[in-house]
């Protein structure tokens, strides 16, 4: 996985999310973001994850900051200065809405189980209603603990959420997640199940991932994920974006109505499990 050392040139709008970052490999000496114009709470949590795998295995990359200050204010707001190294200047002060949830590395469970009684009261302020903020709070909690016990690794789990109006990105006003880890991905953990253990194809497997009762153990289990696509359709017309290995599945849910579904196949094979999860919003 480390073979080549290409830097990563992050450049544009939400490149990360919208497959045009440049790059070979997934274990870059360089992560460039000097051209970066606008990111995603998805392209930030999965950066750190990329600088802290690296830095783990003890090749950190260097990083060039963005050249725009308001595009290094945003992220200094988002928390990516906290994680990487690098000239980020004198703090943040991004005039783009602040995030309600900070870039946050989570090891367990049990430590999301812990932040979230906290982060209650800013989500809420931010969300407007209960019933949002618990389904928003629900929705990450289920995606962590999936990360947490299926993809455990050493890096953790990265994940940072933003309320959008709308403004810069051109989409309806609405809450965007990034969840990004460095685990088995998906598609092997569902493996282990000798029931899908002939599944070669990655992107089949994460489709598969949202239905009832699939797993990758013997028990009865299974039921989160597809809770968090149960979730996302109360909440509002939503998008759920998940990379895992070498494969990809784009779903677009709406209340009452059959979900848009793509799969393909991706390369370079993503290190671990991203998701991206936007929800519109008024």
């Amino acid at each position: 996985m480390f073979a080549k050392h290409d830097p990563l040139i992050i450049e544009g709008t939400a490149p990360i999310l919208d497959r045009s970052a440049a790059h070979s490999t997934w274990g870059p000496s360089v992560i460039d973001l000097s051209r970066l114009k606008w990111a995603t709470p998805f392209d930030v949590a999965v950066i750190a994850a990329i600088w802290t795998r690296m830095e783990l295995a003890g090749k950190p990359p260097t990083v060039v900051v963005p050249t725009d200050p308001t595009v290094r204010a945003y992220l200094v707001d988002m928390g990516l200065s906290d994680v990487m190294p690098g000239d980020w200047g004198n703090g943040g002060g991004c005039r783009v809405d602040p995030p309600w949830l900070r870039l946050t590395r989570v090891v367990s469970s049990e430590a999301w189980e812990d932040l979230q009684h906290e982060l209650w009261s800013a989500a809420f302020a931010v969300l407007g209603t209960a019933t949002l903020t618990n389904q928003t709070l629900d929705i990450l909690g289920e995606l962590i603990d999936n990360a947490s016990t299926h993809g455990a690794s050493e890096v953790g789990t990265f994940v940072c959420a933003q309320r959008y109006s709308g403004s810069t990105s051109g989409l309806p006003p609405g809450l965007w997640l990034g969840i990004a880890d460095a685990g088995v991905g998906i598609p092997n953990h569902l493996r282990r199940n000798p029931k899908y253990a002939g599944i070669v194809r990655d992107a089949d497997l994460i489709l598969m991932a949202r239905r009832k009762w699939v797993t990758g153990t013997a028990d009865r289990r299974g039921w989160g994920f597809y809770e968090v696509f149960k979730e996302a359709e109360r909440s509002g017309p939503s998008q759920i974006l998940i990379r895992s290995l070498a494969g990809e599945g784009d779903f677009r849910l709406r209340s009452g109505k059959r979900p848009y579904v793509r799969t393909r196949d991706i390369g370079p094979g993503v290190p671990g499990t991203w998701i991206h999860v936007r929800v519109e919003v008024s």
